[in-house]
């Protein structure tokens, strides 16, 4: 896969300024690979966190491993420093359980008890995974919740959008929370004043800048071009695990 091919991919997801950059990268590749972060920004009339943010887009982990993207892609021979996909994993599983030793879901725990109805709503076939265990999880708990399309044009959404309250608890999956497509859904959650909980990869973005509260996991693409369909995800379901187990101690403590 080419770069051109991951932007077409995520295109619904770049503003305005992301498409400048798209664009100046296709005409001036040798150069780019040549940048830092802050002189590709120059260049580009934009600020550095925006370069993050648009590489964060894209499924990079920063402007570095965008960067050697476009080395790879240029000639696939050279010898940039990738390390082993498979470490990726052990790395995002790491950052991902420095995050959970320090998060503090208490208040979310709070709003999950008091809920009258719990939904869930998944953007992805990966995401409908982890909606699936975390459904699996909440009803072992005690804590039925229902799987919905993320959809708005669905009779599904519309017919539990009837029915919500602000008693009601709303989690949404989006691997880069970037799903534009996602705002009239969101529009209408917020109109019925639902408590809203995002589940994205761990960086800012739309999805969990709409979200009352949020809870992240690291997720790395693989480096190389031709495997551009290597994702890593299983950090999600480690969140997903000790959300629920949490919930389980939180129970214990207040009951």
């Amino acid at each position: 896969m080419h770069f051109s091919d991951i932007v077409n991919q995520h295109y619904d997801e770049l503003n305005e300024v992301d498409l400048i950059m798209g664009k100046y990268i296709n005409s001036n590749v040798n150069q780019v690979i040549l940048m830092s972060t802050n002189e590709f920004a120059k260049s580009c009339h934009t600020s550095k966190s925006s370069v993050i943010r648009y590489s964060q887009k894209l499924g990079f982990t920063g402007f570095s491993e965008l960067r050697n993207f476009l080395k790879w892609q240029k000639d696939p021979k050279t010898e940039t420093a990738f390390e082993a996909f498979a470490s990726r994993v052990c790395d995002d599983a790491s950052r991902t359980i420095t995050y959970i030793k320090d998060a503090n879901w208490k208040e979310i725990y709070q709003k999950l008890e008091e809920s009258e109805n719990v939904y869930l709503l998944a953007t992805g076939v990966t995401q409908q995974s982890q909606a699936t265990e975390l459904q699996r999880l909440l009803l072992l708990i005690g804590k039925p919740a229902q799987l919905i399309p993320a959809s708005s044009q669905s009779n599904e959404f519309r017919r539990i959008v009837e029915r919500l309250s602000e008693r009601d608890l709303i989690f949404i999956l989006s691997l880069s929370g970037e799903n534009q497509h996602l705002s009239n859904v969101l529009n209408i959650l917020s109109v019925q004043q639902s408590t809203l909980v995002s589940i994205t990869n761990m960086q800012n973005n739309w999805l969990s800048g709409r979200a009352d509260y949020s809870l992240y996991a690291s997720s790395s693409r693989s480096p190389i071009p031709n495997d551009w369909w290597l994702q890593t995800a299983s950090s999600f379901f480690l969140v997903i695990e000790a959300f629920a187990f949490g919930y389980m101690d939180y129970l214990r403590d207040v009951n």
